[in-house]
């Protein structure tokens, strides 16, 4: 199953929204993870150490773009306003090398 990398990018002042939606985010996260699809997922802060995010990175399986493009139509914190955008880019992991291979 290919890889895809999931980049949501935070309004401004996006905190409130963000703690209020995380719960459910996390629930789909956790989700994809009990698959054995996740590969990472994490917040981008503006700064270490500040507790103010510019977005997030999700790198997952999917059976194709339009799947991942589905997944991420139904993310708590788009709906919730976190998110401004989303960009869903197919991935290739070079390093480390994939178990599989």
């Amino acid at each position: 199953m290919p890889l895809f990398v999931i980049i949501g990018h935070d309004t401004a002042d996006s905190s409130e929204k963000r703690l209020a939606a995380r719960p459910a985010h996390i629930e789909r996260l956790a989700a994809l993870d009990a698959q054995n699809r996740l590969v990472v997922a994490g917040p981008t802060p503006i700064a270490h150490g500040e507790p103010a995010m510019s977005g997030s990175v999700v790198i997952a399986h999917f059976d194709d773009l339009d799947a991942a493009k589905a997944w991420v139509a139904d993310e708590p914190y788009l709906h919730a306003g976190v998110y401004s955008h989303v960009d869903v880019k197919p991935f290739i992991q070079a390093l480390p090398k994939p178990a599989a291979e």
